[in-house]
């Protein structure tokens, strides 16, 4: 079991869309092209370009960039980027998601006509 990097608690695991992620109350870890995967499940299961989209609003959770988190994974010190519209930590090993940024990240890609309509995204994002 994965270490939470804000609470130092144990992390549960739990199944996100067919995919085992690490949870805790204060957020999630995902492992590398967890991230990518998990959003294609959404883009995929939500369809296309609805009329709930034209009022869909960017969404951008506040970011504390004094915090340095440590990687669950080798306790390296994770870095802040920019990611759709959300900061959120990352490491080499994947990225850690603080509650409420998974929601805006998709939420963020729904304004995107092009990432509705399956047109992959950038490979760097596939990565994440």
């Amino acid at each position: 079991m994965r270490i939470c990097p804000v609470t130092g608690a144990e992390m549960d695991q739990v199944e996100l869309h067919g995919i085992t992620i690490d949870m805790s109350p204060a957020g999630m870890w995902l492992d590398k092209k967890e991230l990518y995967l998990l959003t294609e499940v959404e883009r995929r299961e939500q369809g296309g370009y609805g009329w709930g989209d034209l009022f869909r609003k960017p969404v951008e959770p506040s970011v504390d960039r004094k915090r340095v988190l440590q990687c669950p994974v080798d306790g390296q010190d994770m870095k802040i980027i920019d990611y759709k519209g959300v900061h959120i930590d990352t490491s080499s090993n994947g990225v850690w998601l603080d509650s409420g940024e998974y929601e805006a990240i998709v939420n963020n890609l729904r304004l995107d006509p092009s990432y509705v309509r399956g047109i992959a995204l950038r490979l760097s994002d596939a990565s994440l």
